[in-house]
């Protein structure tokens, strides 16, 4: 068995979305005392009033790394040590013991480390106080993973399924009991800006907006009215839901004749939209179960529409001329996304990885999404009333 995981996380934070020059409120410095290689640096990944990424780094002296600088914001950031300018890779913290987090914000900010970044002491301000007791809580994840991706790579080299299985659902159960352990943070800091910042981290707007909302108005006023708080709030009345019920989000793309076709065309059908594109081996795997299953359920009151997210037309082209699928097929334009900037109908449906299909109603309006294999059918038959 071979896994690709064709998969974006993209996690959309008010923290790190640039802010304007004139909140700036003031200064932070950040020291960190460590015992590490003289050759190190000390590096800071953090955005800019434009939101773009920047970069701000220190050298290592007396046994400590010491930094000055201003934020537009108060924002998470990633600090990193290494002899060179290392990627910028949240998840670092995940794999490597050279990797923390902090939150950047006005005042003196104080690390405590012994010979790595892993098990550091954070505190100096009131967030970094508080970021410093949600590390603690979530600790037992980053401990289990180290076990986990050991057993990983034992289970890929052998090829062994049976322990591929046991794998995904102890992964599943340790990220469900991650998110509870934030919640509880969440919950018990109602007047930190890190539960803010855990709320828009873990939690998609567009799939979620009704959960998110009252979470939201649990936050103590003042970290409602902060900055951030007042960024994530524009975004809760700005972005659409695609929530089961919701409207789907309507959207113009190419078909096979050129001619632009819109989703609204196709309301009074149930529509399947299948999002793809060619270079997706686990899209095109799927592609081809969906084909028993229309001819299966195939009907007037049915519409299969897949929708290649291929940056270039001919590559869209030439799968059709290998597949030779019987459903309408379209091809949009802009392509699959993969940063920190998804296209317009990634933005729409709240999605970042592939394959995602969606089972629409003859309204409209969304049904079932994160269909795959025998769900599809199941979504139909009890869509059209267990026929």
């Amino acid at each position: 068995m071979r896994l690709i995981y064709i998969q974006l996380l993209v996690i959309f934070s008010v923290f790190t979305g640039g802010c304007k020059q004139d909140v700036l409120k003031g200064s932070y410095s950040l020291s960190l005392t460590i015992e590490t290689d003289p050759q190190n640096k000390l590096f800071i990944f953090y955005k800019g009033e434009n939101g773009s990424i920047r970069i701000d780094s220190a050298i290592y002296r007396d046994g400590r790394f010491e930094l000055k600088g201003q934020v537009p914001c108060p924002q998470r950031a990633l600090v990193r040590l290494e002899r060179r300018i290392p990627t910028f890779f949240e998840d670092a913290v995940r794999f490597t013991d050279d990797a923390m987090f902090v939150f950047l914000e006005e005042g003196d900010i104080r690390v405590i480390a012994e010979k790595t970044l892993r098990g550091a002491r954070l505190g100096g301000t009131p967030s970094n106080d508080d970021l410093q007791v949600y590390t603690d809580s979530i600790r037992f994840y980053r401990d289990w993973l180290d076990g986990y991706r050991q057993r990983f790579g034992v289970a890929y080299r052998d090829r062994d399924n049976v322990a591929f299985d046991v794998l995904r659902k102890e992964n599943a159960l340790m990220e469900n009991e991650l998110k509870n352990t934030g919640k509880n943070f969440f919950d018990s800091h109602p007047g930190s800006l890190v539960a803010l910042d855990w709320l828009a981290r873990s939690y998609n707007i567009a799939r979620e907006k009704s959960m998110i909302i009252p979470l939201f108005e649990t936050l103590d006023e003042e970290v409602r009215n902060s900055v951030p708080g007042q960024k994530y709030k524009a975004l809760l009345e700005k972005i659409v839901s695609v929530e089961i019920g919701s409207l789907a989000p309507d959207f113009t793309a190419k078909n096979v004749h050129g001619k632009e076709v819109t989703l609204n065309s196709f309301r009074g059908q149930y529509v399947l939209l299948d999002f793809w594109a060619s270079w997706c081996g686990p899209c095109r795997q799927e592609m081809k179960s969906l084909l028993p299953l229309y001819n299966e359920l195939k009907g007037e009151d049915l519409e299969f529409i897949s929708i290649s997210l291929d940056k270039r037309e001919k590559d869209w082209r030439n799968m059709l001329k290998v597949e030779n699928l019987p459903w309408v097929m379209l091809w949009d334009k802009e392509g699959f996304t993969i940063g920190d900037k998804p296209n317009a109908i990634q933005k729409a449906y709240g999605f970042y990885g592939i394959p995602f299909i969606v089972l629409i109603d003859k309204e409209g309006k969304i049904l079932a999404r994160y269909l795959r294999g025998e769900k599809v059918k199941e979504a139909i038959q009890k869509a059209r009333g267990g026929k």
